[in-house]
């Protein structure tokens, strides 16, 4: 199965689509199900009353189409940015049996739909290396994460991402990292200008970042225990490929993936810090682990190894919704 993916034919959008609907049969059986937290912000407010009421084909469609886009959004950028040595659909692929894998991520939730916004994010910062003059480019994606606080809270661990990612991809400028403070900022200013003139500003503070330390594996179940060691290994070959490759990488390149790995460590403490909604919130990290894990699929010559992961993540699935 592996060795379809590693093809760069446009048939392969065919099989990834497949791929999707075969890993996840379940949600043939039982649609899969609409989580959401209404005090994290204006996205799960739109997830719990426009689209709970769907009915359960819509569902199904529905959850489809968000994770085959972010699968397919996800692979152009890596190759566009030619972030492996050998273009292929293997991050999509990577993408989707990670959905699958992990029942907190085969749900539609804030964190799942929110990871659109993420991917938009990073598609703008990773721009700012040939920029001439990125000051515009700087203060949309102050904007964009602006917004996305404001769409769903718990996106607020990206700050400090784009704040050290700026200061890796370009030579450090106050003005610049002041351009990107101010299109944060701006959705707030005019949040609390239209509460101030018309009902006061005590309600603004509903709509920053609650944060709520807690534990979000408390007592797990054995099914989860055992997917997030799987995930691990998965993880640990993908790091060890990756690390092996660096040497081939221009220094572009290189300082992409540094932004990428400050994604992904910062997004797995966001369930601790943002444990409303548990471990479905940490859907966001769904985007960097799968670029880490995908060296693990393209990096080795021999089958033997993608192979022996890509079945044992087929057989925790199966375990997981069957067993």
């Amino acid at each position: 199965m592996v060795f379809l993916f590693r093809d760069r034919s446009d048939i392969n959008l065919l099989f990834l689509i497949l791929l999707s609907v075969g890993l996840h049969f379940h949600n043939w059986i039982i649609p899969p199900m609409v989580i959401a937290n209404a005090s994290d912000g204006f996205l799960p407010y739109l997830l719990v009353n426009y689209i709970t009421p769907l009915p359960p084909l819509a569902l199904i469609i529905l959850f489809q189409v968000i994770i085959l886009s972010q699968a397919i959004r996800l692979n152009i950028l890596m190759s566009k940015l030619k972030m492996y040595q050998q273009v292929s659909y293997l991050p999509g692929f990577t993408y989707i049996i990670l959905t699958a894998l992990f029942p907190y991520w085969d749900v539609i939730s804030s964190g799942l739909v929110a990871n659109s916004l993420v991917l938009w994010i990073l598609v703008k910062l990773l721009r700012l290396y040939d920029q001439n003059q990125p000051k515009s480019l700087e203060f949309n994606i102050g904007l964009i994460l602006g917004c996305s606080i404001l769409l769903y809270s718990p996106i607020a661990i990206l700050i400090p991402v784009v704040l050290f990612a700026l200061t890796i991809i370009r030579p450090f400028k106050l003005s610049e990292w002041l351009v990107l403070l101010m299109g944060i900022l701006l959705p707030f200013y005019f949040i609390f200008t239209f509460l101030y003139l018309t009902s006061g500003s005590q309600e603004f503070k509903q709509y920053l970042p609650r944060l709520d330390w807690k534990n979000p594996l408390i007592r797990p179940k054995l099914n989860i225990i055992l997917t997030l060691i799987l995930m691990g290994v998965q993880f640990i070959a993908g790091l060890y490929y990756w690390q092996d490759q660096q040497s081939r990488f221009i220094i572009q390149v290189r300082k992409y993936w540094g932004v990428l790995l400050l994604v992904l460590i910062l997004a797995l403490f966001q369930p601790i810090i943002f444990s409303a909604q548990a471990l479905y919130a940490s859907a966001i990290v769904l985007t960097p682990l799968a670029c880490f894990i995908s060296f693990a699929y393209s990096v080795p010559k021999r089958l033997f190894v993608p192979n022996i992961l890509f079945w044992s993540a087929i057989a925790a699935i199966v375990y997981n919704h069957l067993g």
